[in-house]
């Protein structure tokens, strides 16, 4: 699982990468990083940083080994 940055007004909408809200939340900016999204928010005053979680196509290598692997 890979955490994902986005930024919502007070209705709940998420801005799009051209820096309109969407209702229907089809294209949301998204950001890998928290500081990389409250920098953007300072451009959007009255807006929240809200996070999800989705599926990673990669693994994650920050993960600590479990013993069976070791022992394999």
């Amino acid at each position: 699982m890979i955490t994902i940055f986005y930024i919502a007004n007070a209705r709940g909408w998420p801005l799009t990468p051209v820096g309109t809200f969407d209702p229907d939340g089809d294209d949301v900016a998204e950001f890998i990083r928290e500081d990389e999204a409250i920098e953007e928010l300072a451009a959007y005053p009255g807006c929240t940083v809200e996070t999800y979680q989705r599926l990673s196509n990669f693994p994650d290598f920050t993960a600590t080994p479990s013993i069976e692997k070791e022992a394999a």
